[in-house]
């Protein structure tokens, strides 16, 4: 019951923040419009871009001994200029991110017999998402060049996720042995979730009327991605983790 007040009540809110966005947009734009009305056409507002790069990316201290992991993005997006300074930005991004968890379970713990002392095992977990940020851009020009900054909600769609373990376990004859196996934990992790992206980047005109795109941004997780966690392997130490995620990347506007 606590899960789908959770999963409604986000999604809900993504929804009135999405809403309130586009009201303010609306009523900007339309004022906007009425100032200049008849200097320019739709279509010379609207720009379009591609991009890739590299993220970083870390689950949430709910639960000790999480470390980043790296991973890869590429994304398209369209903006419309409201102004000379403001744009409404929409992007379709993938985002490989994740992050790196180590457990270690003791036999004692499980109140069960085992083979085994004590296990450790580090996971290295790779979440595939669809991230659709829809975000306002402010730019500032210097010289030829512009600076911006963005803001804004995004909804992300997991698609597939997998963990490689790194196993290492201490048996009770005193013998020690390592093995790695690949899980699919797609399951496991929430379908939707829902972050705020904020972001800082440059425009560098390259060509006529394009431009080299280089941007920072990151994202802030708001709802929990990986359900029921636990480093000990216990039902009394779980937690459902978040994550947040850094990128970087550079692109081609037009």
């Amino acid at each position: 019951m606590k899960h789908l007040f959770r999963e409604h009540f986000l999604k809900k809110e993504f929804v009135y923040i999405l809403f309130s966005i586009t009201i303010c947009i609306y009523f900007t734009g339309n004022t906007i419009a009425q100032e200049n009305e008849g200097s320019s056409s739709i279509l010379e507002n609207i720009n379009y871009g591609v991009k890739f790069g590299t993220t970083i990316t870390q689950f949430t201290n709910q639960q000790p001994h999480t470390t980043i992991k790296q991973g890869i993005t590429a994304g398209l997006l369209a903006g419309y200029n409201l102004n000379d300074y403001l744009s409404l930005q929409l992007e379709l991004n993938y985002l490989q991110e994740g992050g790196r968890l180590l457990s270690i379970e003791h036999s004692w713990d499980l109140n069960r017999s085992s083979w085994y002392l004590i296990k450790t095992d580090n996971q290295n977990i790779t979440l595939h998402n669809l991230d659709i940020p829809i975000m306002l851009k402010y730019s500032y020009s210097l010289g030829t060049s512009k600076i911006f900054i963005v803001l804004g909600p995004a909804l992300g769609i997991n698609f597939n996720s997998s963990i490689k373990h790194e196993t290492t376990v201490l048996s009770d004859a005193g013998n020690t042995s390592t093995y790695t196996e690949t899980e699919n934990i797609t399951n496991s992790v929430e379908r939707y979730n829902v972050g705020i992206s904020a972001g800082l980047g440059f425009e560098i005109p390259v060509l006529i009327n394009n431009y080299i795109l280089i941007d920072a941004r990151y994202r802030y997780g708001l709802m929990p991605v990986y359900n029921g966690y636990s480093y000990r392997g216990i039902p009394q130490i779980t937690d459902n983790l978040q994550n947040n995620t850094m990128y970087f990347t550079i692109g081609f506007g037009f």
